[in-house]
């Protein structure tokens, strides 16, 4: 096994490879495939808690946690059993932030995301209430974008946003307009996390990741597996990509 870098942020050690939990909430970008995640996941806490176990094992050290009480008890769970106080980067549902936030509390969430069913210009105001309440809870303020072509108009009203998370793939899927995307992303001096890396299958793990981390603004990666033994292709494929480019991740350590 390979040592796993880290990036920066406020002095803390943020795993540049997150376990993403999109499969434990049947995604709908999962396609017919989100029928069979939903009976496999959604409300067993202890099936998804095998996962996280098993990728723990793996040596995956951080994971990207969508804030619902099933995903929250599985992540105790497989922190309990494995002995692992895994870095939690936690997303608010729009519905209930105040819930969410005491959830991912109790799993010691350092990072926690506005949702990207609100990070637009259009729900401005309710962004930046979540904020306020993210910084409350004495955790690093960030959002998620379904669209980073939104990123600008975001950071020009909430300056105070220190992570994005943002689909970012080799072949622009999941993305309006690639290239301008990423441009956003690189000249925003925000830590980046990208997700949907795999778009949601149709790209090879090994391909995926070669692309992801050869981009330099790129600090971490979310990734959701729905097996073990699709974990076992992903995260072997994950760390050889950072083999090869060990010691380029970036230091965001300044403080707000």
């Amino acid at each position: 096994m390979v040592s796993k870098p880290y990036a920066k942020l406020r002095g803390l050690n943020v795993p540049r490879v997150l376990l993403g939990t999109s499969p434990f909430i049947a995604a709908g970008q999962f396609g017919l495939r989100a029928w069979d995640y939903h009976r496999k996941f959604v409300g067993k806490s202890e099936k998804v808690a095998e996962i996280i176990e098993h990728c723990i094992g793996l040596g995956v050290k951080g994971i990207q946690v969508l804030a619902y009480d099933y995903i929250v008890e599985a992540v105790k769970m497989a922190m309990e059993e494995t002995g692992e106080d895994i870095f939690v980067v936690g997303t608010v549902m729009p519905e209930n932030p105040r819930k969410s936030l005491k959830l991912l509390e109790m799993i010691n969430c350092r990072i926690a995301l506005v949702h990207g069913a609100l990070t637009s210009p259009r729900h401005a105001k309710a962004v930046g209430k979540q904020l306020k309440l993210i910084e409350e809870m004495e955790m690093i303020p960030g959002i998620a974008l379904h669209d980073a072509l939104f990123l600008e108009s975001m950071l020009k009203i909430y300056p105070e946003i220190e992570v994005v998370m943002a689909p970012v793939n080799v072949e622009g899927i999941f993305m309006q307009d690639r290239e301008k995307s990423l441009k956003m992303l690189e000249e925003s001096d925000r830590f980046i996390i990208a997700k949907k890396v795999l778009a949601a299958g149709r790209i090879k793990p090994e391909r995926a990741f070669n692309y992801v981390f050869s981009l330099p603004f790129i600090d971490a990666v979310a990734v959701g597996v729905a097996s073990k033994e699709e974990a076992d292709e992903t995260f072997t494929a994950a760390w050889k990509a950072l083999r090869a480019r060990a010691g380029t991740s970036r230091d965001l350590s300044g403080t707000a």
